[in-house]
C-alpha cells in the first residue's frame, strides 16, 4: 500500500477528532457557557446537520481546483476555525463556530478518498479507502480520548486548541508525501447526472440505511448499557471502547471482501448478518440478570459486532461509488458523506421516538426492520456490466 494512504487516513483522523473532541467534557462547557446539556448537545448537532448539507456542494464548487490543494486548505482552515472556537466567550459563538467548521471540513474525507483511489489499481481500491476510513475509527480510540485528557488537565476549552494542532500538524505530511495530480492534468467538472447511476442510488441508500437501522441504538446507548447492564459512569465508558474494536474489524474484513467478493453477493450476506446483530438488542432485554457478568459480556459483544457489522459494507460501497465515475469519486464520496450524517440524525430521531412509545427493548427490532429493508433492496437489485461505465 503506498505511503500516501497512511498519510490520507491521518487527514480522516483529524475530522474524526475535531468532529467530537468536546464530547466528553460536554457538562463542563455547558455549565461554564451558561446553557443546558442538552442546549450544549447542539453543538453535535449542528455539525452533523451541516456537514451533510455541505459536503457535496463543497465538493462540487472547489472541483475545478487540484484535489491535494482542496485538502491542504480544508485542513488549514479547519486548524484556524477550532484555534479561534477556543477563545469565543459565548454559546452562541461557539454554535456559528461548528456550523463554520462543518463547511471548511466538507471537502476532508470526499478528497481523501478521491485521491486515494487514485493512487491504487481497481483491484486494492477497496482496502485503500478501507484505511483511509480507519483514520476516523483511531480518531474515537485516541484522538477523542486525548482531547478530553488534554481538556481535564487545561480546561475544556484546549480541547478545540488540541484539535487545531493535530490538523496543523497533519498538513506537513500531506504536502511532501501526498503526490499532486499529473502535470497539466484538469480537474473533472461536478457532474451531477452521476447520481442518475443505479449502483450509485443504491450504494447511497444501503449506507444511509446502514446508519438509519444503527442509530436508534448507538445514539442512545449510554442509557442502553445502564438499562441492561447496570453499569454507569465510567463503566459505560469502558464499555464503549467496543464501538473503536469493532469498528477496525469491520473495516479489516470489510476492505478484504470488498477486493475479493463481487459487489451484490458481499452486500446481501453484509446486511443479513447486519440485520441479525441489530435484532440480538431485543434479546439482550430479555435476561433477568442485568448487572451478571454474563449479561456484561454479551452487551458488550454485541457492541462490538455492532459496529463491525455497521462498518464492514463501507469500503464496498465507497470502493462502488468510485468505480461508478471514477473522475466524479469526489463528488460521489461527498454524497455518501451526506448520507452518513443524514442517516445517523434520522435514526436518532426514530430512536426517540420509540422510547418515548414503546421503550428500550424495543430498539433492536427497529434497526433489524430497517437493516432487513436494506437487505431485501440488495437481494433484488441487478447489477449488469455497464453499472461501472463511465465517460472517457
Amino acid at each position: 500500500m503506498p505511503t500516501a494512504i497512511y498519510i490520507l487516513a491521518l487527514a480522516a483522523f483529524v475530522v474524526g477528532t475535531q468532529s467530537y473532541v468536546f464530547s466528553g467534557l460536554l457538562a463542563d462547557l455547558a455549565a461554564d457557557l451558561g446553557v443546558s446539556v442538552s442546549t450544549a448537545g447542539l453543538l453535535i448537532a449542528a455539525f452533523a446537520v451541516t456537514s451533510a448539507i455541505a459536503s457535496p456542494l463543497v465538493v462540487s464548487a472547489l472541483s475545478r481546483f487540484e484535489r491535494k490543494k482542496v485538502l491542504i486548505a480544508s485542513l488549514a482552515s479547519v486548524s484556524v476555525v477550532n484555534l479561534a472556537t477556543a477563545f469565543l466567550p459565548v454559546f452562541e459563538g461557539f454554535l456559528a463556530a461548528r456550523v463554520l467548521v462543518a463547511i471548511v471540513s466538507a471537502g476532508v474525507m470526499p478528497m481523501a478518498g478521491s485521491i486515494g483511489a487514485s493512487l491504487v489499481p481497481a483491484e486494492r481500491q477497496g482496502q485503500a479507502l478501507g484505511m483511509i476510513l480507519s483514520g476516523l475509527t483511531i480518531a474515537f480510540i485516541v484522538g477523542v480520548p486525548l482531547g478530553t485528557i488534554v481538556g481535564g488537565a487545561f480546561g475544556w476549552r484546549a480541547t478545540f486548541i488540541f484539535a487545531a494542532v493535530v490538523a496543523l500538524a497533519v498538513i506537513p505530511a500531506i504536502t511532501f508525501l501526498v503526490p499532486s495530480s499529473a502535470a497539466g492534468e484538469a480537474p473533472p467538472k461536478s457532474d451531477w447526472s452521476v447520481v442518475k447511476k443505479p449502483i450509485v442510488l443504491l450504494a447511497l441508500f444501503l449506507i444511509g440505511s446502514s446508519f438509519i437501522a444503527a442509530y436508534p441504538i448507538i445514539a442512545y446507548l449510554g442509557p442502553i448499557i445502564t438499562a441492561s447492564t447496570g453499569l454507569e459512569g465510567a463503566g459505560i465508558g469502558a464499555m464503549q471502547s467496543a464501538i473503536g474494536f469493532g469498528s477496525i474489524g469491520g473495516l479489516i474484513v470489510g476492505s478484504i471482501l470488498a477486493d475479493r467478493r463481487a459487489f451484490l453477493p458481499n452486500m446481501r450476506i453484509m446486511y443479513l448478518l447486519f440485520a441479525l446483530v441489530l435484532g440480538m438488542w431485543s434479546v439482550v432485554f430479555l435476561t433477568d440478570t442485568p448487572s451478571s457478568w454474563f449479561n456484561i459480556a454479551l452487551v458488550a459483544l454485541v457492541i462490538f459486532l455492532t459496529s463491525a457489522t455497521l462498518i464492514a459494507p463501507s469500503p464496498a460501497i465507497e470502493k462502488g461509488l468510485v468505480q461508478a465515475d471514477p473522475e466524479q469519486s469526489a463528488l460521489t464520496l461527498a454524497l455518501n458523506t451526506s448520507v452518513i450524517y443524514l442517516g445517523q440524525g434520522i435514526g436518532a430521531g426514530i430512536g426517540g421516538l420509540v422510547i418515548g412509545s414503546v421503550g428500550l427493548a424495543a430498539l433492536g427490532y427497529v434497526g433489524a426492520g430497517v437493516a432487513f429493508m436494506a437487505l431485501t433492496t440488495a437481494l433484488l437489485f441487478k447489477i449488469d456490466k455497464r453499472a461501472f461505465d463511465h465517460p472517457n
